[in-house]
Parts: C-alpha cells; sequence; structure tokens
C-alpha cells in the first residue's frame, strides 16, 4: 500500500525534474533540442502513433483526412516545443497581433466583450501579445492549474498567461463568472473545453462548454474571435470583427458560429492545437 502510494508522487517528481531541465535551455538552443529528441522518439512505434491518432481524431471528418499520418510529427514538434518555450516568456508574448482595433478603438466602451481563443499555436502568449497593443484582460482559467500543489510545468504556464491580465478561476458557476463582464472589461474563454452540449467542430459531434454564449446572450456581450494564422513570411494572431447575440436565434446557434469561425484557423494548421482528443466531452452514439 505504501509503495502504491508513493508512486503518483515519484511520477510527479520525476516530471517536475523533467521540467527543471527544459528551463534550462537556451531559446537558441530549443529547435535543436526538440529535433534531437523527436528523433529518438519517433522510432517508438506506440509514440508514433499516438501522435497520428490525434491527428486523425481532428481531421477524420474533413478533407484533410488523409493528411493525418504526414502532420502527426509536425504536431509532435509543435507540442513538445511549446513545452520549452514556456520558460522564455519573452518569446511568446511578442507575437504579432492584427485587428487589434476591435479591443481598442473600434470597440463600444458601455459593453462587455467576451474574448474567444482555443488552446491553438502559443495561446498562452496571446494575452501578454494583446498587452503589448493596449489590450487588457481578465482570463478564465481552470481552478486546477491554479493549485498550489500543480505541477511546475503548470505552474510556468500560469505565469505566462498572468503576464497578459487578471487570471480568473473557472469555479462558482456561470452566475458568479458572468459578474465579471461589466461595460468596459474583456473576459477571455475557452470554448473548447468538456462541456455537456453538442454541437458541431471539423465535422465531428462534440460536447463543448456552453459558457461562452450563454453569458454572452445573458449579458448581451460582444463575442471576439482570437485566432492563430501563419503564411510564408510567419504566424499572428488576428482578431476578428464581433458577433453580436441579438443576431443569433438562440444561443447554441452563437456557440455553433463561434467553433465555426475557430475550426477554420484549426483546419488550416492542425498541427498546432493542443491535445484534440482532450479538448471536447464525447457524444455517446
Amino acid at each position: 500500500m505504501q509503495a502504491q502510494l508513493q508512486a503518483p508522487n515519484l511520477a510527479l517528481k520525476l516530471l517536475d525534474k523533467r521540467e527543471y531541465a527544459r528551463r534550462l535551455v537556451p531559446a537558441s538552443k530549443i529547435s535543436s533540442v526538440v529535433q534531437r529528441r523527436l528523433d529518438q522518439v519517433w522510432t517508438i512505434d506506440a509514440f508514433r502513433e499516438q501522435q497520428e491518432g490525434q491527428m486523425r481524431y481532428l481531421l477524420e471528418f474533413t478533407d484533410r483526412a488523409d493528411e493525418a499520418p504526414a502532420l502527426a510529427r509536425g504536431f509532435a514538434e509543435h507540442s513538445l516545443t511549446r513545452s520549452y518555450l514556456r520558460w522564455h516568456p519573452e518569446l511568446v508574448t511578442n507575437q504579432e497581433v492584427r485587428g487589434a482595433e476591435w479591443l481598442t478603438s473600434r470597440r463600444d466602451p458601455s459593453r462587455s466583450i467576451i474574448l474567444s481563443f482555443m488552446h491553438h499555436n502559443r495561446y498562452d502568449g496571446l494575452f501578454g501579445s494583446l498587452r503589448r497593443v493596449g489590450v487588457e484582460l481578465e482570463i478564465l482559467t481552470s481552478p486546477l492549474i491554479l493549485a498550489r500543489n500543480t505541477l511546475t510545468a503548470y505552474k510556468q504556464h500560469t505565469k505566462v498567461i498572468r503576464l497578459g491580465g487578471t487570471v480568473i478561476p473557472a469555479e462558482g458557476g456561470a452566475a458568479q463568472i458572468q459578474a465579471h463582464l461589466q461595460p468596459g472589461r474583456i473576459l477571455a474563454i475557452a470554448p473548447d473545453v468538456p462541456g455537456h452540449t453538442e454541437v458541431d467542430f471539423l465535422g465531428r459531434r462534440v460536447l463543448a462548454s456552453f459558457g461562452t454564449a450563454l453569458m454572452a446572450s445573458r449579458t448581451n456581450s460582444q463575442v471576439v474571435l482570437a485566432t492563430h494564422r501563419r503564411d510564408e513570411g510567419g504566424a499572428w494572431i488576428q482578431i476578428h470583427e464581433p458577433l453580436e447575440p441579438s443576431d443569433f436565434a438562440e444561443p447554441v446557434d452563437l456557440l455553433q458560429e463561434v467553433l465555426r469561425g475557430h475550426g477554420e484557423a484549426v483546419l488550416a494548421w492542425p498541427e498546432a492545437l493542443e491535445m484534440p482528443r482532450a479538448r471536447w466531452g464525447i457524444v455517446q452514439e
């Protein structure tokens, strides 16, 4: 029994030890370190199949389904690189932002805004990047990663997020959370977390969180999407024109439009989505 109790603690200590090693890697060495590590693990069938499985799950019902094996290594590379970059916040909080005026000069100061983002690309640096261009935020965050005894990786992840605004624990129910949606304030919420509302994402029926649409409708808050884009010149954050809750017959229709917009960006860059299988609740057939 004692050994069983100690095993999880030992595993956590090993994870923290690995994280300590990652924070010692200078930014200039991250790319080469990641490639060496991938070269080592890519010969392991179970690891390679796991990465392919993530891409297959994400793309199964899209016209990019056949690309899953080819995208798998890029997905693994992106995931591993993210674990090093969290220790270099100056790199992830300096992303180019396009369309920031929707959150600054072109916004209605008498209304609140829900900034909808997904766990895509360097999303932890999204908030700091927005602060650099004059956007002040509150950020809804899982209370699990805010716990004092959480893993070192989560603690550092939270530190990066805090560079962009005030962290709000996602607890207390919708009514308590929506109290933050006061005139002139912006609350960042990710819809790609397991929930109870059945919607479509990239052709798959999933269970998503209803919070964004419900709170926007209750408070008449505009919903502004932040998506991650790239082209041959590099990557940037795109801030989209606001969605009006009154333009949708039901809040679920608003949520579906939010996910359509995010899905477009994810489909263009699927390997940059963090852990696709963990993003949604499963619809039981």
